[in-house]
C-alpha cells in the first residue's frame, strides 16, 4: 500500500516538466485552422530540436516525439496518436494520414513507413503482442513480444486496416478497407480481408 501510495506522489511531483508540456499541448492541440497548424509546426520542432516541414491537425498525440522521425511534407489529420515510449517510428517525405490512425511502436520495435504513402482513417499499427501462453498467469501480467512493421514507398493502406507487427507490405501495393494484414504482401498487389490476401496485382 506504501509503495502504491508513494508511486502517485512520485508521478504528482517528480514530474513537473511533464505535466507542463502535457497541458501546453493539450491547448495547443485544440487550436484550429491555418494558425493552428503553424503554432503545432512551431511547438514540435522546438520539442523534436530540428525543423519540422508538416502539417498537424487537431487532437494529435504523440508520446516521446523525439523518437518519431518525420520526413518532409507528412500530413497527419485529426485524432491521430503516435507512441514511440520504447520503439521508433520513421515517416518518409508526403506521406498523409487520415483521421483517427493510431501507430503504435510502445512496446519495442520499428514502424517504418515510406515516401508518398496514404493512410485511410482509423488505421492501427502495433508492433507488440501480449505474452499469453502461461495459464498460471493473467495475460495483462505476461509482458510483450514486439516485431517491426515496415511500409514501403508508394502503399495505399485503406480505412479500418489492422497491421500487426513482424509485417513487410512491400512498394506500389494496396490494402483494402478493413483488411487484417499478419503476414508480407509482396510488390505491386492488392490484398484484401481478414487475414488480408493477396488478390491481384496493381498493374
Amino acid at each position: 500500500m506504501f509503495d502504491t501510495k508513494y508511486m502517485i506522489l512520485k508521478n504528482i511531483f517528480f514530474n513537473p516538466l511533464k505535466e507542463i508540456i502535457i497541458w501546453i499541448e493539450f491547448f495547443i492541440n485544440l487550436f484550429p485552422g491555418q494558425i493552428g497548424k503553424i503554432i503545432r509546426l512551431i511547438w514540435f520542432s522546438i520539442r523534436t530540436v530540428r525543423f519540422l516541414v508538416i502539417r498537424i491537425d487537431t487532437n494529435c498525440k504523440f508520446i516521446k516525439i523525439n523518437n518519431i522521425i518525420f520526413g518532409k511534407g507528412v500530413g497527419i489529420s485529426r485524432n491521430c496518436s503516435f507512441y514511440a515510449d520504447g520503439g521508433k517510428i520513421i515517416i518518409g517525405d508526403k506521406t498523409a494520414f487520415n483521421e483517427n490512425c493510431h501507430i503504435n511502436a510502445s512496446n519495442g520495435g520499428v514502424i517504418k513507413i515510406g515516401k508518398k504513402c496514404p493512410i485511410g482513417p482509423n488505421v492501427v499499427m502495433r508492433t507488440s503482442f501480449h505474452n499469453f501462453k502461461n495459464k498460471e498467469m493473467y495475460i495483462q501480467d505476461q509482458g510483450h513480444t514486439s516485431a517491426d512493421i515496415i511500409i514501403e514507398d508508394n502503399c495505399w493502406i485503406a480505412a479500418n486496416v489492422t497491421i500487426l507487427g513482424g509485417v513487410k507490405i512491400s512498394s506500389g501495393s494496396v490494402v483494402g478497407a478493413g483488411a487484417v494484414v499478419t503476414k508480407d504482401i509482396p510488390a505491386n498487389s492488392v490484398a484484401i480481408g481478414v487475414p488480408a490476401k493477396v488478390v491481384k496485382n496493381t498493374f
